[in-house]
């Protein structure tokens, strides 16, 4: 059985978390009940503001797009000048968090 959610795509910060989460606003939802994160394994289909597909896959995260050193010493990916968790296979940092900090982009999300 496949669950479907649709809503805003965001990047979700939380002290503690160390970098953005890559997320969706459920429709109609409110609080952390809204709250979608990205996984490994999700079919997503990316929505411009005309309401057109932009993109559709199978998420792979991918830890190494993008990777920077931390003033702490160790690596950790960025992208847009924050620090993030993962970048989608296939894509640039910078081009792949634009579909969530940007804030201007809808999404549905597919898990099985």
């Amino acid at each position: 059985m496949t669950t479907a959610y649709e809503g805003n795509l965001f990047g979700w910060f939380e002290t503690g978390l160390e970098g953005f989460v890559w997320a969706l606003d459920r429709d109609n939802f409110e609080g952390y009940d809204a709250l979608v994160i990205l996984e490994a394994g999700d079919k997503l289909t990316i929505f411009n503001k005309d309401g057109e597909p932009v993109y559709t896959g199978v998420i792979e995260p991918d830890c190494d797009i993008g990777l920077k050193e931390r003033p702490t010493g160790h690596k950790q990916p960025s992208a847009l000048g924050c620090w993030i968790h993962w970048t989608q296979k296939g894509f640039a940092a910078d081009d792949w968090a634009n579909f969530f900090i940007s804030e201007k982009f809808r999404g549905r999300i597919e898990r099985a």
